[in-house]
């Protein structure tokens, strides 16, 4: 049988795409190969999936389909002639001033063939003699755009959102009387003092002019706001010369009420008033969004970049960068220090050809093979090879992009699922949440051993005191996998003048900025573990309300321990910003002082309270005032209530902290409980109904396991859902102990073994890695990686890897332990 009838063969499987359907032939659906690749990509042409020359077997075997479409992409120069060529189009379709943008260097080689399977057998392609259906598969692949398009991922969104300047819609621009704006940048130039650097160009006036400066000396000297003052302030809105593109530029309203980043959605029209054709504008300067990291925050990018040191580049196996998806940092920098958890390591690219293998249909949509993937790309040497050159191609060799895998575990999210930047600290529970819930899905299919998440698992014990009869309650709680220290701005020494003369240096060059403020270790941890005074508690020893006593304590240590460093925090006019102190953290963390000891000798427990009846008499009144402040934030009443209820008399910061930390809570919006009515816990439950039971039997569990699940958190599906997900490993006995505290029993010692089984060993640990953020709030910045490997440390600057000099010990975000066992 020759190629053409073994095509005729296998075409009645294929399919032709449309622009709707989702076709994979960017890259290979169990690596990061690409048809850059010395391989290429093979796109089965009835499943529209690609796959490396490692995986085309693998991918016949389980579709049984033959016939597929090889891509192999080239990068190459362009010679002389086609560079002159181009630049010569460009310029002839020009307006007359406009700024002519530049042509690349390279240029990309495409070759076709049809591949049939087993044999292998290449077919060049196009060729006249194969059958129209089969044809017109490929020519639809080959013009598809390819599934990384179609997921959305944004190449880049600012850190801020600028909105609509109310001025650009009538603004007002005088004659030109010939006066044109030069085409060559080199051209321009500050009209008042001729720098050349940082030029924004009044869109009224046509007046080029310095920009402003800056705190710490860089930007410009203000001659563009000196001009819009100078014309009666009159004409608010510039351009920042070097940023046009054709999707638009950095506008900047001077008026009083606006003094911000703006939108001009005229702003086409109004740079081809001075001669400016937006779409033909070559961007020369960092936009202002870049230099709110680079610039604003320089000592940070610094010291945690490690900018200025003279860095050896790595590369191997467990060196290997990420692609910035668009603004992905945060991504980037948590699963590189997740995939250096040998457990995670052999839970998926360890295991990576079984867990290919019995992947169901379509792969990009299965966390399993996704993780797997994944890890293989980074603790591999196949994309750690220095480029082969400075065209397309080297972005795809000495990276791993992994644009699915972001798809897949953002996905219905209403953050993680956007292009916009996000807290590292959310995303790293998100995945955890993701992963408890896939991996039950998965159980089969993996290899033993722990959940992902209970590998981070902690739990706490809480002691109350009552101090005028002494008596003691014990309770244990299961609280997430991340221990939050808030660092404490009285412990910062200096902290205030350090804002002052930051703020002086704007004004003048002669004030002098002093080091930033130092805070304690100890000072932070302190704000956990410290005792804690109860103002009314209504003690069941005397009957009455008075002062009590609260200690947290470690119950268990888990084998990883991440460490959050609450640098955020809210101003008086509910700006997000970042505190700017340094906190050096241990590298050795011995926890073990702090491990919770249980009821000890000669101590008298409290009796058993009433829960309803004392949740009826201590109800406190709501303090609406801080409620009112909540909700001018944008939040919900129910869930303000919530959140001033929670913290108490401890103020609008504590409550802001309490609702961005349980946003995501099931019951967040709903009103509150009435005094009395159980909102969590078996001891309040009410007998779930039927109908509850089946909304989690029909997720596979049995009526008695959705009956304690449901018993133990307060009749809520969601919850309950979350409960049963989280004891799998033990579920048996979870049950029986729940059911045990509701039918009879209960207690410290219920309570604790309803928290589900949970690793525990020494409270001692190492540092093995750090993530950084560099910005002035969560919602924008950047995020860096510093992760340990074979006793030296390493920077994950997204593609960038070396050998880090000084980590930013002091400086960071979130630091991971391990336990010393």
């Amino acid at each position: 049988m020759d190629v053409m009838d073994k095509i005729r063969a296998g075409m009645k499987d294929v399919k032709t795409p449309s622009a709707q359907n989702i076709v994979y032939k960017d890259e290979c659906m169990f690596s990061y190969d690409t048809p850059y690749s010395p391989g290429g990509i093979a796109v089965n042409l009835s499943t529209w999936q690609g796959f490396s020359d490692d995986y085309i077997g693998l991918d016949f075997e389980r579709s049984t389909k033959s016939l597929y479409l090889l891509q192999k992409w080239k990068s190459i120069p362009k010679t002389q002639e086609e560079e002159d060529a181009e630049l010569a189009a460009i310029k002839a379709s020009a307006t007359e001033g406009s700024i002519v943008i530049g042509t690349s260097s390279n240029k990309t080689e495409k070759e076709h063939w049809i591949l049939v399977m087993p044999e292998r057998t290449l077919l060049p392609y196009p060729n006249p003699d194969v059958p129209m259906v089969v044809s017109q598969a490929c020519d639809a692949v080959i013009a598809h755009s390819g599934s990384r398009i179609q997921e959305g991922i944004s190449a880049y969104v600012e850190d801020f959102e600028a909105k609509e300047s109310k001025y650009a819609r009538a603004l007002e621009q005088v004659p030109t009387e010939g006066k044109k704006i030069p085409s060559d940048p080199k051209m321009w130039k500050c009209f008042e003092t001729a720098v050349t650097e940082n030029l924004w160009m009044n869109l009224s006036t046509g007046f080029i002019g310095s920009g402003r400066k800056q705190w710490d000396g860089s930007g410009g000297n203000g001659a563009s706001e000196r001009h819009f003052e100078a014309t009666g302030s009159k004409y608010p809105l510039v351009v920042k010369l070097g940023t046009i593109t054709p999707h638009g530029a950095d506008v900047f309203s001077y008026a009083p009420d606006e003094n911000d980043m703006v939108l001009d959605p005229l702003l086409s029209e109004h740079l081809a008033h001075w001669g400016i054709d937006i779409m033909q504008v070559e961007k020369t300067e960092k936009t202002m969004a870049e230099l709110q990291v680079t610039k604003n925050f320089e000592h940070d990018w610094s010291k945690i970049t490690e900018e200025g040191e003279d860095l050896e580049i790595l590369s191997g196996p467990g060196l290997v960068g990420i692609a910035n998806l668009g603004n992905s940092c945060y991504v980037n920098s948590v699963m590189q220090c997740l995939f250096s958890v040998p457990e995670v390591q052999s839970r998926y690219p360890d295991a990576k050809d079984a867990l290919f293998r019995s992947a169901p249909e379509n792969p990009a949509d299965d966390f399993a093979s996704q993780m797997a993937k994944f890890g293989t790309g980074l603790l591999s040497d196949r994309y750690a090879g220095p480029p082969a050159d400075d065209g397309p191609a080297a972005v795809e060799e000495v990276c791993v992009r992994p644009g699915a895998f972001k798809s897949l575990v953002g996905r219905g999210h209403p953050e993680f699922s956007t292009g916009r930047q996000q807290d590292a600290a959310d995303y790293l529970q998100h995945f955890l949440q993701q992963a408890s819930k896939f991996e039950r899905i998965a159980k089969d299919r993996l290899p033993a051993g722990p959940a992902t998440a209970d590998l981070f698992t902690i739990t706490y014990e809480t002691r109350i005191e009552c101090l005028e009869s002494h008596q003691v309650r014990y309770d244990t709680k299961e609280v997430g996998n991340i221990v939050n220290l808030i660092i404490p701005k009285e412990a910062a020494v200096g902290y205030k003048e350090y804002q002052d003369k930051k703020r002086a240096k704007t004004e003048s060059d002669d004030v002098v900025v002093p080091a930033v403020p130092q805070v304690p270790f100890a000072a932070c941890l302190n704000g956990l573990v410290s005792d804690e005074v109860i103002p009314d508690f209504n003690s069941p020893a005397t009957k009455h309300t008075g002062l009590a006593k609260k200690t947290l304590r470690f119950l268990t240590f888990p084998k990883y321990l991440v460490v959050k460093m609450s640098r955020y925090y809210y101003s008086e006019n509910w700006e997000p910003l970042k505190m700017e102190v340094e906190v050096t953290m241990p590298e050795d963390l011995d926890l073990e002082p702090y491990r919770a000891q249980g009821r000890q000798e000669g101590e008298v427990e409290m009796a058993e309270v009433d829960v309803a009846a004392e949740a009826a008499a201590a109800a406190p009144e709501i303090n609406m005032e801080m409620v009112q402040s909540l909700m001018n934030m944008g939040f919900s009443e129910n869930g303000c209530k919530r959140a001033v209820t929670a913290v108490g008399q401890n103020g609008i910061e504590a409550a802001s902290e309490w609702i961005f930390g349980h946003m995501e809570d099931s019951d967040f919006n709903d009103p509150l409980p009435a005094p009395g009515a159980a909102d969590s816990g078996a001891s309040g439950s009410s007998e779930p109904s039927a109908e509850l039971i089946g909304n989690l039997t029909m997720l596979g569990f049995t009526d008695e396991q959705a009956r304690a699940a449901l018993l133990s958190t307060g009749n809520s599906p969601e919850r309950g859902a979350e409960w049963l997900f989280s004891r799998m490993d033990n579920m048996d006995a979870a049950v029986a102990e729940a059911l045990a505290a509701v039918d009879g029993g209960g207690g410290a010692a219920a309570a604790a073994a309803d928290a589900g089984p949970v690793d525990d060993g020494p409270g001692k640990y190492s540092l093995f890695g750090i993530v950084s953020h560099l910005g002035k709030n969560t919602g924008c910045g950047h995020y860096v990686a510093h992760v340990k490997k074979n006793g030296r440390w390493v920077i994950f600057n997204d593609r960038k890897v070396g050998l880090s000099k000084a980590p930013p010990l002091d400086v960071g975000y979130m630091y991971f332990y391990k336990r010393n066992e």
